[in-house]
């Protein structure tokens, strides 16, 4: 009875200090250099829909994001860890600080927040996790369907097994918070507070208020005006053809190449077809050939038995 509750004891003992020891690892990692909890999935989804369809845009217009912007790269809170890792074989991940490869991303975020939170800028202070709602990181999954998960859900939501409900008060509040953040990332002169008074820095300010005034207007059209019920479900394929084009040139290289294919897959088909004509045409003719020799030869007996000689025929020179 003594030995049974003792081993029960233990077991609670065990348990306990099991878990105590699972909350103490999970707030270590949740909370890198006293920061608040912000997941590294989410906030990978949500830059990658950044990566898709704003930094592009930005980066043609040539326009500097203010500090204030939270989609600004120098204020990802994890991007720095980001480019410190790579990726060995499909499920093994290596750390470009300290050379170690481990099985999963899952246990190299964890070596991250462990060994190298100190790594993280001072000003990226910004978990894009948060911004999940007005960048649509599960909708931007499944259209993009890059993993197995994402796939499949994507293929319930084409047959209608998993569609979701929309919520309109929730999208409206995301379209609100979104109008809020393209504000702060594209503002005016005015709400800048900036005042120049040099011609040069002038036509400078003019540049850039004009460049934050025309970025300003397509977010808020192409991206925050698309989060409603009717609309959220068009709103990366509506984005998807404005985005803008790494090389120009690559549409118009990629049909030269496919036409130069055709017509030389054309070429060889035809040259394959006069082959196949002229050996059909040579046998036809290697078998009159025989027909006409063995004829020769009984003319030739015929002639013979009469004593007819034949005139041989000049060769043509």
């Amino acid at each position: 009875m003594v030995a049974h509750a003792a081993r029960s004891s233990a077991v609670v003992a065990l348990a306990v200090a099991c878990l105590l020891l699972r909350v103490a690892d999970s707030s270590a990692q949740a909370s890198p250099k006293g920061f608040p909890a912000c997941s590294r999935e989410r906030s990978r989804h949500a830059r990658a829909v950044l990566d898709e369809f704003f930094h592009p845009v930005v980066d043609k217009n040539r326009f500097e994001l203010p500090p204030a912007c939270p989609f600004a790269r120098a204020k990802d809170m994890y991007l720095e860890h980001e480019r410190h890792k790579e990726v060995v074989r499909r499920t093994q991940y290596k750390s470009l600080y300290s050379d170690k490869t481990f099985k999963s991303e899952y246990y190299v975020d964890k070596h991250m927040d462990n060994r190298h939170a100190d790594k993280i800028p001072a000003g990226a202070d910004v978990c894009l996790a948060e911004y999940c709602d007005v960048l649509r990181c599960d909708a931007f999954r499944g259209w993009r369907a890059t993993d197995a998960k994402a796939r499949f859900e994507h293929a319930l939501d084409a047959i209608g097994l998993h569609a979701h409900e929309c919520d309109e008060a929730s999208l409206e509040d995301a379209r609100a918070r979104c109008e809020r953040v393209v504000a702060r990332c594209f503002p005016s002169r005015e709400e800048r507070g900036e005042v120049d008074d040099a011609a040069d820095a002038a036509d400078a300010a003019d540049a850039a208020d004009a460049a934050a005034a025309r970025l300003r207007a397509y977010f808020s059209k192409q991206h925050c005006g698309f989060l409603t019920c009717g609309s959220v479900e068009e709103m990366f394929h509506v984005m998807a053809c404005h985005r803008p084009s790494e090389n120009k040139h690559r549409r118009a290289f990629v049909w030269l190449v496919v036409v130069a294919l055709a017509a030389h897959y054309a070429a060889m088909a035809s040259r394959r077809l006069r082959l196949a004509e002229d050996l059909a045409r040579r046998r036809r003719t290697r078998g009159l050939g025989v027909v006409g020799e063995e004829a020769e030869k009984i003319v030739a007996s015929v002639l013979a038995r009469f004593g007819v000689k034949r005139r041989k025929r000049r060769k043509q020179t």
